[in-house]
């Protein structure tokens, strides 16, 4: 029960009934559009809106790449009780014209035995999900960026050998991410950031009453670059970080805080901590190493579905600027 409990969450309507019986935890289809990505966000607590965090903004908010001038490939693993997760983020800057950003996510829950007899498996189940997407950002004036990403979202179970009665099936819709960014004041050293994510058609699998809304959320917050950090320590540099996140389906709103201190631009250590109760949730941590045009990012989670069964959330980022 346990384990069809965390495919209900993780696989959203895919699983809907199982949710709903499990004390109607969820009003709401595709909750793997809300797993985080990146490690770097998950070090700060996930709380990057307003942030500028490379290609990983594609998948908080896509007005944080229109400041980007370096193309950048980034590569990233996450491991949680419920599934495996990989994500492929490319993102090209276009001079005047704006920011062009493409990325792909595949969301494995772990394969599963269809039938089980006395003369043994007889076939294999794959439930995975999958999302794609394709951005554009761009700057206007010296402050204010903003930018759009159409997604394409898809629940699958797939069947490989003689698998019986067990249900196989592909579903899939759309969504839109729409991001705003701006610098606040004379210093540049404060910047408010909102993101509309996940807003879009229903998933439906087999027909209306199974249809259920993606998980819209809206993220405000802020980022503050603390001054004379340098003085301290020199080349030091600190960033301090606060969002509210709004849930449009059926509750209250969480928060997340976050901090990143960089030294020599080439080392991170970074911490934060987000409220709720999915996977990622809770405090954070995370470290990295940039080197040239070669950055290695690693955080953990420490709270959420993941962390109480015994198996904190884990992320390691690749990036390459070229």
């Amino acid at each position: 029960m346990t384990a069809c409990v965390l495919m209900a969450l993780a696989g959203g309507c895919a699983v809907a009934p199982v949710a709903s019986a499990q004390g109607n935890l969820s009003k709401e289809g595709a909750l793997f559009l809300i797993f985080p990505i990146g490690a770097r966000a998950v070090g700060m607590g996930q709380s990057v809106v307003a942030s500028q965090i490379g290609s990983e903004g594609l998948w908080w908010n896509p007005a944080s790449l229109a400041r980007m001038d370096k193309s950048e490939l980034s590569l990233t693993h996450s491991s949680t009780i419920s599934a495996t997760g990989d994500a492929l983020t490319f993102v090209r800057p276009s001079g005047r014209i704006g920011v062009i950003s493409f990325g792909g996510y595949l969301i494995d829950y772990g394969k599963q035995d269809a039938v089980v007899d006395a003369n043994g498996t007889t076939g294999t189940i794959y439930p995975r999900s999958v999302v794609a997407v394709v951005s554009y950002a761009a700057v206007f004036g010296s402050r204010v960026s903003a930018g759009v990403s159409y997604k394409f979202v898809q629940d699958r179970v797939d069947c490989s050998g003689s698998c019986g009665t067990a249900t196989t099936f592909s579903s899939s819709t759309s969504g839109l991410d729409l991001g705003f960014q701006a610098v606040v004041d004379p210093a540049r050293r404060i910047t408010i950031g909102i993101a509309l994510r996940n807003a879009g058609l229903k998933l439906q699998i087999n027909d209306n009453p199974q249809a259920d809304p993606l998980p819209t959320r809206i993220d405000a917050g802020l980022q503050f670059l603390v001054p004379r950090i340098d003085s301290l320590v020199p080349g030091g540099e600190l960033l301090v970080t606060a969002d509210m996140v709004g849930n449009l389906s059926f509750s209250g709103p969480s928060f997340r805080s976050g901090a990143e201190f960089v030294y020599q631009k080439q080392f991170f250590l970074r911490a934060g901590f987000s409220t709720g109760s999915f996977d990622g949730a809770g405090a954070a941590i995370g470290l990295g190493l940039k080197r040239g045009g070669i950055a290695i990012d690693f955080s953990r989670a420490f709270g959420g579905l993941s962390a109480d069964a015994g198996k904190p959330p884990t992320f390691i980022t690749l990036r390459f600027q070229f």
